[in-house]
Parts: structure tokens; sequence; C-alpha cells
């Protein structure tokens, strides 16, 4: 089969492989599990450098030294790898961020430069993710704005829980936990992409310091609210 430049295959492959045969001791599904993580792999490569509007199945099968048959076998299209490319950055990145906050103290200020120095360096450390998950993720299409707006709202509900949980009467003073926690994905994804526009060249300790300041400002109105609702009820107790 010629490798095509096209985005979407117009004839799916006809017998991509014979199931359940052994090669050194390998069994079908898994040398197609370990292919389609190739791919996924190569394609962060070739998305993160050329963008996805510049990008072929030609090169993501260079990249991954796969014939086009082999990524037809996975995906059915540029965009169909592009979201799984988004979806596993996306991944690698809640699981650093939550191993991060697992092991910090259990204080608000900590908390939150935990996570943003996490997201910080997971982006600085490959350049390729922040194209995926902070440029190119927004110009693909349709369907990856909404799985975008989706993986903003896991950050956001993640924010959001640990608010409510050490600032459990807020919402009686009108505030709302998700708002909140969207306004703050936002603002640090806006840092976060401007940051890598400018090819990082600000160092991270003073992109942290600055994105943090706004965080820390949100802990110190919500402590002071969560007082202001708390002390009556401990004087009346009293």
């Amino acid at each position: 089969m010629t490798v095509s430049k096209n985005r979407v295959n117009p004839e799916p492959p006809s017998n991509p492989g014979s199931p359940g045969r052994r090669y050194g001791g390998v069994d079908s599904d898994e040398r197609q599990r370990q292919r389609h993580q190739r791919l996924i792999e190569a394609g962060l490569a070739v998305f993160g450098e050329h963008g996805y509007h510049q990008s072929t199945v030609r090169d993501v099968c260079k990249q991954a030294q796969l014939t086009s048959r082999y990524f037809y076998e996975s995906f059915d299209s540029m965009e169909a790898l592009f979201r799984a490319v988004y979806q596993d950055t996306n991944r690698r990145l809640m699981q650093a961020t939550i191993m991060s906050l697992a092991a910090c103290q259990p204080d608000p200020e900590k908390l939150a430069e935990a996570a943003l120095r996490t997201f910080l360096e997971f982006i600085r450390e490959d350049p390729h993710r922040a194209r995926v998950a902070l440029i190119d993720a927004l110009n693909v299409g349709e369907t990856m704005n909404v799985l975008a707006d989706k993986a903003s709202q896991d950050f956001a509900h993640l924010i959001a829980g640990f608010m409510h949980q050490m600032f459990p009467h807020l919402e009686e003073a009108g505030l709302d936990f998700q708002i909140l926690g969207n306004g703050l994905v936002g603002a640090n994804t806006r840092i976060a992409t401007q940051w890598v526009a400018e090819r990082c060249k600000t160092p991270l300790e003073d992109v942290l310091r600055n994105v943090l300041m706004l965080f820390k400002a949100s802990i110190a109105y919500a402590r002071e609210q969560e007082a202001a609702l708390v002390q009556p009820r401990r004087a009346s107790a009293a």
C-alpha cells in the first residue's frame, strides 16, 4: 500500500495481520498495542515539531518506522491520532499532578505551588507536549475543542475539590468552587501558552512566582471569607 499524504484513509487495510500468531513470544494483540503506542509517540514528535496542519501520515509513519498499513490499523485519520496524542499527554500530566499533590503537605499554598511547578516542568521538559496541549488542540476541529474543554474541566474539578475540602463554607458566601476552578485553570493556561510561544525564555521560577500569586490571592480571600463565616458561629456556640 502506497503511503499517502491524505489525512483520512480512503480504504482500510483488508488484513492487518493474522490473529493469535506469536513472534518472539509476543502475541498479535500485544504487538498491535505496541505499534499503537509507537504511533502515539511518533505523533507527539511530529505534531510537536511541525504542527497538526503541516503533518502527514507519511511523517508519522517515518517517525514510528512503521508502514501506513499499521497506521490505519490503529487510526482512521490524522485527527484521530491527534486526539490520542492529546489524551495521552493530558493523562500523563494529570498523573504527574496527582503524584505531586499526594507527596505535598496539606496546605493550600504548598499544594498550589506543587501542582503549578509540575505543570510548568512538564511542558518545559518536552516542548512538543506544549504545542499539542496548549496551541494546536484548539485549532484541529470541533471534536478536539470538546476534548480540550473536558480536559480543562478535569483540572478545574481537581482544584474545586481541594477548595471544597479546605474551605467548606465558601458557598455560603455566594462563591462557586467550579467557577473559581475554571478561572484559575484558564489563567494558568493563558500564562503557560504565552510562555511556550516565547520558547520558555523566561525562567521557570519567574513564571511560577507570577502565576502562583493568582492562586495565593484566591487562597487568601477564601481564608478571609471562611473566617468571616465560621468565627461568629464559634462565638455563639461558646
